[in-house]
């Protein structure tokens, strides 16, 4: 009915403007400007016929000679093309005959007008060039399935401008053909074997061989599979769950994709429900984590054991010590890192609990202390400034006592700032035995009245 109408209107009118004309002819003397009034009239009688005639080539080129040879539907875009060519040709025609003009002239005059043109349309004339040449390709046709970019639909049309595709959601999306041809182009043609393949998730107690079978049979019978090349299922992968199955199968509509897969999913959970084969929930395994030994770490016990042969702690009850030792700080040093820097705020002491540090005085070092031995007292007891540098020399653990560890033992037992000054005096003693007794009492009355200010006792 469409094409019919297509054909009878054009036929209606070019009749009705030639019946036109030629009363116009008879009556010229009726008309002014009679001349050209005709010649618009034969060209309008005309341009009706060039329209009925096109059609009609249209109509018997592609719907009556080209489906019985081929047996298909002719591409949308070939019959607008071809449209298109007869319309110039016989219009120019048209013009060259009616109005005297040479067709030579007219071209020359339009080649003008075609520049600006291509200018202002070079996106639809290169959509048009990419329909042509994606169809000269035969790349896809109306009924295949195509997958350009995200985009995946079935092609409903193929025009001049884009090729129209309605998506697997039944959605219409026009992709413009220069798109088509720039961008990779995944073709699923209709009335081929399309392959697809399915995950499914099972048991790791349940025997490959069982569900290979299970499977393969349950998506056998699934509408839609082909029977040309048999469907088969394997072993995909192992999950953390389960071990992944993948069903390959093939299909001559692959617009048809989502339906088999949902029909295949449906049939193998009855398969599996009549086979006694469980699809497995996510499941996970923990573990308590369990922190490595901290071997060179000291625990409270070895700390105390430091402090004990430590002689200006010696003096204090084994309670106080304990408590000591519970809130002392385990420091770790690399091999060559300053622990203490001279000049440097101090309120902690650091007893060397493994390896050995340097202890330097303007750059020259004036001792080296290991496992056991202390630095620092005089900072930890009245707080004055360090009085050199502390390096490491191997990978160093240290105990740090600090001021608010030994404070409250000696807020409780303030005799025993006069004891730890002695044995700080003695410790000099040690280290400097040239100096005169006067100048050593002088010193330690110094100290103790400095230890006992910087605690407030």
């Amino acid at each position: 009915m469409k094409r019919g109408s297509q054909l009878v209107v054009p036929a209606f009118f070019s009749v009705g403007l030639f019946v036109l004309y030629e009363f116009a002819d008879r009556n010229r003397a009726l008309i002014d400007h009679r001349e050209k009034v005709l010649r618009f009239l034969e060209f309008a009688a005309w341009l009706s016929v060039i329209v009925f005639a096109v059609r009609l080539i249209d109509f018997f080129a592609f719907d009556v000679l080209a489906s019985r040879r081929r047996n298909v539907r002719a591409p949308q875009l070939l019959r607008e093309i071809v449209s298109i060519a007869l319309y110039a040709v016989l219009v120019a025609w048209a013009i060259s005959a009616i109005f005297g003009r040479s067709i030579t002239a007219f071209l020359a005059t339009g080649t003008v007008v075609a520049a600006v043109l291509g200018l202002a349309l070079q996106e639809t004339l290169g959509n048009l060039f990419a329909g042509i040449a994606l169809h000269l390709e035969d790349s896809f046709g109306v009924g295949d399935v195509i997958k350009t970019g995200e985009t995946l639909g079935v092609v409903e049309a193929v025009r001049w401008r884009g090729t129209r595709l309605r998506t697997f959601q039944n959605h219409i999306i026009v992709v413009p053909n220069s798109m088509l041809a720039r961008d990779r182009l995944e073709v699923f043609p209709r009335n081929n074997l399309n392959a697809r393949v399915l995950q499914i998730g099972v048991d790791y107690n349940v025997p490959p061989a069982t569900v290979i079978g299970v499977l393969t049979q349950a998506a056998a019978n699934v509408d839609g599979v082909s029977r040309d090349i048999p469907c088969f299922a394997r072993v995909g992968g192992f999950a953390e769950s389960a071990v992944s199955y993948e069903i390959k199968y093939f299909t001559n509509d692959y617009s048809q994709r989502d339906r088999i897969d949902a029909d295949i999913r449906k049939a193998v959970w009855y398969a599996f429900r009549r086979t006694g084969i469980s699809i497995p929930y996510p499941m996970r395994v923990f573990q308590r984590y369990t922190a490595p030994d901290a071997k060179h770490h000291p625990d409270a016990p070895k700390i105390l054991e430091r402090l004990r042969n430590v002689d200006i702690l010696s003096l204090l009850p084994r309670e106080a010590l304990a408590t000591i030792a519970e809130t002392a700080n385990v420091r770790v040093y690399s091999q060559g890192e300053t622990i203490i820097r001279r000049g440097d705020a101090g309120v902690s002491m650091f007893i060397v609990h493994q390896g050995s540090v340097s202890v330097r005085v303007d750059g020259d070092e004036v001792a080296q202390l290991g496992d056991g031995e202390f630095v620092g007292e005089m900072a930890l007891l009245t707080g004055e400034t360090r009085a050199a540098d502390v390096v490491a020399l191997t990978d160093v653990v240290a105990v740090e006592i600090t001021k608010a560890a030994l404070q409250p033992v000696l807020l409780n037992h303030p005799d025993l700032a006069a004891s730890i000054s002695a044995k700080v005096m003695s410790r000099r003693d040690a280290l400097d035995s040239i100096r005169d007794d006067a100048s050593r009492d002088e010193e330690e009355k110094t100290i103790l009245s400095r230890i006992r200010s910087y605690f407030g006792l």
